[in-house]
């Protein structure tokens, strides 16, 4: 993250003792607690020591195409687009905001070039680990690799849902996406939801129009 685009570096976590950081860790923590309610103090250290608070502004580049992905991100606050391209156009692959992990699955999980763009599209704060760093973790602390497993099966299980939502017309996927990510109405620009959806600005115009008209839309399930 030495880049200038990559983020700006707010503080390492070996000397983080503000209250501010110190609440971005306990957001974290909570959140694995749910998939391992109990684990040592020596791990939750280790994963302190190697964390960095990284600090995102407002269509700053978390990862390019052609780069290699790293780094995990935590987000704390903000919101990341992540992109594609499909027949020479820039399309918007998913959103990622507050408690999501943020990587480029496949460029991340297997230290290769990335297909994909993750930009941020608020100001964004994320504590962030490196790949090495974590592969480190997994190998002293084994009862980290329950967490690193029951977070890549929920993840596994939000993307298999969201992959059945090709059935769905995109009217329907429209209110879909806000019914089960509701954390994310009203942040989306209309040319990165348009464009999710595989749709034009002014079908999407007509969507939101239909909804201001009847609220109370039928929504798949």
């Amino acid at each position: 993250m030495k880049r200038k685009h990559h983020g700006t570096k707010v503080l390492h976590m070996v000397n983080a003792t503000s209250p501010e950081v110190q609440h971005y860790f306990e957001i974290m923590f909570k959140d694995l607690k749910v998939h391992l309610p109990f684990f040592s103090d020596a791990l939750k250290n280790a994963i302190i020591d190697s964390c960095e608070v990284c600090s995102f502004k407002r269509n700053a580049i978390l990862l390019d195409y052609g780069e290699t992905c790293r780094y995990c991100y935590f987000c704390i606050k903000g919101l990341v687009t992540g992109r594609y391209i499909k027949d020479g156009a820039e399309k918007a692959k998913w959103f990622f905001a507050e408690h999501d992990m943020i990587i480029s699955v496949k460029s991340f999980f297997n230290q290769v070039v990335s297909l994909d763009k993750l930009v941020a599209k608020e100001p964004t704060i994320c504590l962030a680990i490196s790949w090495e760093k974590l592969e480190n973790i997994y190998a002293e602390y084994p009862e980290f690799n329950k967490i690193g497993r029951k977070l890549t099966e929920h993840y596994y299980e939000l993307a298999e849902e969201r992959a059945m939502w090709i059935n769905y017309t995109a009217e329907e996927r429209y209110h879909l996406l806000f019914k089960e990510y509701p954390k994310l109405e009203n942040r989306i620009t209309d040319t990165d939801l348009a464009s999710y959806l595989g749709i034009s600005r002014q079908y999407l115009s007509a969507i939101k129009k239909r909804c201001i008209r009847s609220p109370r839309q039928r929504i798949p399930g």
